[in-house]
């Protein structure tokens, strides 16, 4: 569990003073080096030469961390199905047409074992809503959206998905990405879908990517007017699944845009997570800390009390209108996360972290495009319905607005994580992250528009 942050300012713009205070203590720490040479010149260029080996440095190890883009080879670019044992070409997320209402995408690395009770419970919800002839809201609180149709004009894309949401089910995929498996995971998958007669896309990477790498794959090559992709061992509830759809429906955009992330932070103080063992609680800790000092760093007025500071624009008798920022991410890390297609479209093309760590990307990437559109056009972003209350309150204006929704978890054995090297990993992921945002060596995601 993760504690994610707002920080898409980080990729979407600059990151100079934000108030009256931090461009004093900027100007003040600006000049120190002037006056260090004027008084002390060879001490001064001894310290320029040291921290320009020091950046130099720096900034090869980033370049040295940083993943490098995949290609897909010929036989990944097509799946098998139990209808199908020749390989058949993959369709594109890019595509404008949407063929299903819901995509489900299974990331599973040497999955043999779990596999199967996961795929059960999927395809029993699923299959009970389409027999009894249920939406993915089930059906609740159908006046939403008509309301929120006739607050403003809807893109056809918030229609289809709108579509998806309220219609009875009836057609969804589920695309099983065996991440390099060799233990037979996408054999077990095959005859799971030719025992229920259910339609099952295998698809099998060469070689072992990472679950970022697995998801993305299966999300770019997805036909679903929604997205949603779940961890193979079956840890989170999949009936959850209504719950993150109605979240979903509350704050959808007149654009077509919406996230939803399930989310264990309620669970923080329950036994599944007390009971494990401290090394393993005292590395959630330090994640969420590390989390929060690269991502959402606190400025210089932060930190001072609330009655030393000047309101913004007070110097000029100006008002300052805000835009409005994304609530934080207390859950980064569940495996259960919902999206439309436009918003999917927007993300999943720009990312680039193959590791444990893709969620934090991802939900960078997502607030960024959010900012973008709302630094272009801030006043013409409508507000959604029902974000008022409970898990979608805070989300009023946002373009692209990100709901954490609490869903039922429990450990299951069996974990690919190792313990120490992959927080290691992760950890060096989150500063890969920041740094190539920084420095604009990864470019920030189309704004949400």
């Amino acid at each position: 569990m993760g504690a994610a942050c707002c920080a898409g300012a980080a990729v979407a713009g600059g990151a100079g003073p934000t108030s009256l205070l931090d461009g004093t203590i900027w100007g003040f720490v600006s000049a120190l080096p002037i006056a260090l040479y004027h008084y002390y010149p060879h001490v001064a260029l001894g310290l320029v030469t040291l921290l320009a080996a020091a950046t130099s440095t720096l900034y090869l190890a980033v370049v040295w961390l940083t993943p490098v883009t995949k290609t897909s080879s010929r036989s990944e670019l097509s799946y098998v199905s139990p209808a199908s044992a020749a390989p058949q070409p993959l369709p594109s997320l890019l595509d404008d047409a949407e063929e299903v209402q819901l995509s489900v995408v299974v990331p599973a690395y040497n999955e043999r074992e779990r596999l199967p009770i996961m795929l059960r419970e999927t395809v029993e919800f699923l299959e009970s809503l389409r027999r009894e002839k249920r939406s993915l809201v089930q059906g609740s609180d159908e006046a939403d959206a008509n309301v929120a149709a006739s607050a403003g004009e809807e893109h056809k894309d918030a229609q289809t998905v709108r579509k998806a949401l309220y219609d009875p089910l009836e057609t969804y995929e589920i695309v099983l990405v065996d991440d390099g498996s060799r233990d037979g995971t996408h054999e077990v998958a095959l005859e799971f879908g030719r025992e229920h007669g259910v339609e099952v896309r295998v698809v099998r990477l060469v070689k072992n990517r990472g679950k970022g790498g697995a998801v993305r794959h299966g999300v770019l090559h997805s036909r679903g007017s929604l997205v949603l992709f779940a961890d193979a061992d079956g840890a989170t509830r999949f009936g959850d699944v209504s719950t993150l759809s109605r979240a979903l429906a509350h704050i959808l955009t007149p654009r077509g845009h919406a996230m939803v992330v399930g989310s264990r932070a309620h669970m923080v103080k329950s036994d599944a997570v007390v009971k494990r063992s401290w090394l393993r609680n005292l590395l959630m800790h330090s994640f969420h800390l590390l989390l929060t000092l690269l991502l959402r760093p606190p400025t210089p007025a932060s930190l001072i009390p609330a009655f030393l500071r000047r309101k913004d624009g007070c110097a000029r008798g100006e008002q300052r209108q805000r835009l409005p920022v994304q609530p934080e991410i207390k859950d980064t890390q569940c495996g259960f996360k919902l999206f439309t297609r436009p918003t999917a479209k927007l993300v999943f093309p720009a990312s680039h972290i193959d590791g444990w760590i893709f969620d934090v990307e991802l939900i960078l990437l997502a607030q960024a495009a959010s900012n973008l559109a709302m630094q272009s056009k801030p006043p013409c972003m409508p507000s959604q319905q029902g974000h008022g209350q409970g898990e979608c309150k805070g989300l009023e204006g946002l373009a692209l607005p990100i709901a954490e929704v609490a869903v039922h978890w429990h450990e299951v054995g069996g974990s690919k994580i190792a313990l120490l090297t992959d927080s290691v990993r992760m950890a060096l992921d989150l500063v890969v992250i920041r740094a190539n945002y920084g420095l604009r060596r990864w470019q920030p995601p189309p704004p949400a528009l």
